[in-house]
């Protein structure tokens, strides 16, 4: 059993999230225990028995991924801690991800990756993609204008540009992926245990 779990919305968001967590902890390699949901209401309804179980089966530490959509950060953090971390008593232990408005702003941030994943698309960026409503839509539509049919498919494209994210970039281009990445980066001290 791996010693992280996360959890997230859906699949796309978790396929993501692995490549980013293991190149923030530097660690290409890293186990790591996984589950997508239906969306943001079946992570908080079904979370708190998956983390009970995870924990009885050993595993030390969480990463929950909520979107923000139309909320706050700040709403949606503290609806995760209030609804999975209170209840399973794993706060010291998880690094909550809250993507404004979704996971998909911060694909966005990287054009760069974008347009080594989807070569067909040639992507010019956007600056300041937290505000952009809807990202995955959003970046739908901007290959579609491109091409005349979606070149982006979320399911597909988003682990592939994760893999490629120059997490350096995202950070400076979005304050939610930012506030995570510091959270991983507290892990970093205890190696040994990851």
């Amino acid at each position: 059993m791996s010693t992280i779990a996360i959890l997230a919305e859906d699949t796309s968001d978790v396929e993501a999230l692995k490549y980013i967590v293991r190149r923030a902890l530097g660690r290409e390699r890293l186990p790591l225990w996984t589950k997508g949901y239906g969306g943001g209401g079946d992570l908080l309804s079904k979370g708190v028995r998956d983390i009970r179980q995870l924990q009885r089966e050993g595993v030390q530490r969480f990463v929950v991924c909520h979107d923000a959509d139309t909320e706050s950060w700040e709403a949606v953090d503290s609806k995760v801690r209030r609804r999975l971390l209170t209840p399973t008593g794993i706060a010291e232990r998880c690094c909550v991800a809250v993507p404004v408005q979704e996971l998909e702003a911060w694909l966005i941030a990287d054009e760069q990756a974008i347009n080594a994943v989807i070569t067909s698309f040639r992507f010019g960026g956007h600056r300041s993609p937290e505000q952009i409503n809807s990202p995955k839509e959003w970046l739908r539509s901007e290959s579609r204008r491109a091409g005349g049919k979606p070149l982006y498919v979320p399911k597909m494209h988003n682990p592939r540009v994760a893999e490629r994210l120059r997490l350096e970039v995202v950070g400076q281009k979005c304050p939610s992926f930012r506030r995570f990445a510091e959270g991983l980066a507290g892990w970093r001290g205890d190696a040994g245990e990851l």
